[in-house]
């Protein structure tokens, strides 16, 4: 495989020093396994080459293989979420959950300042939150088996798009011009990121258009 190729893949991933799954694209093995969960969307990924959706040891792998074939292998935490870092670990003080209806718990996983993080300790006012990956220094273990390679333009557009959480609303081979339609308006600039990143990996589409269904809620004025 090389960088652009566009890959289907089935995929189960483990800490290799516990067995413990942390992702799957089975949902029978999700339930089998009792970890099923009714909000993720479960079904083969989408990987494109290149493209970092896959961590770096995964796709180095992938890259090796053919479509039809599985494989399992480690990943070293320097290829998947890399080491921990310290200078990640803060220490905030426990007003500021206070201040947004929050009660912090120990392993409880939050957002501070658009960041996740998870809370490690709390004592006398201060919270101890560690914002490195939760598999940050973890070697990892991966099942993957390329399902297929995409070749078909309509089906690359879709999976790209499906990928972003967009839909094609219509699509000109010829031309290659797509339109996008979403249920809420785009920020320009994530719009502008989304066709660069949508020109990049599929070449054959020179202009794209969005649109909404909707228009944005009005802002409420503060008395």
């Amino acid at each position: 495989m090389k960088e652009g190729d566009f890959l289907l893949i089935e995929f189960t991933g483990r800490v290799k020093l516990t067995g413990e799954i942390f992702d799957l694209s089975s949902e029978e093995e999700a339930k089998k396994q009792g970890i099923y969960n009714e909000k993720q969307k479960y079904g083969p990924g989408l990987v494109v080459i290149g493209a970092k959706m896959a961590m770096p040891g995964v796709e180095e792998q992938l890259k090796e293989m053919k479509p039809g074939e599985e494989r399992e292998f480690d990943v070293p935490s320097g290829k998947a979420f890399g080491p921990r870092n310290p200078k990640m670990i803060k220490i905030v003080s426990i007003a500021n959950f206070y201040r947004q209806d929050m009660n912090p718990v120990p392993g409880a996983m939050v957002n501070i300042d658009g960041r996740d993080c998870r809370i490690k300790t709390v004592s006398g006012g201060r919270v101890m939150v560690d914002f490195n990956h939760p598999l940050a220094g973890k070697d990892l273990l991966y099942r993957a088996k390329i399902i297929k390679k995409i070749t078909d333009l309509k089906e690359k557009t879709d999976r790209l798009l499906d990928y972003y959480g967009l839909k094609c609303e219509s699509l000109d081979q010829e031309k290659g011009i797509l339109s996008v339609k979403t249920d809420k308006p785009i920020p320009p600039s994530f719009q502008k990121l989304f066709e660069q990143n949508i020109k990049k990996w599929i070449p054959e589409i020179k202009k794209i258009s969005f649109s909404a269904k909707g228009k944005p809620k009005p802002e409420k004025k503060k008395p």
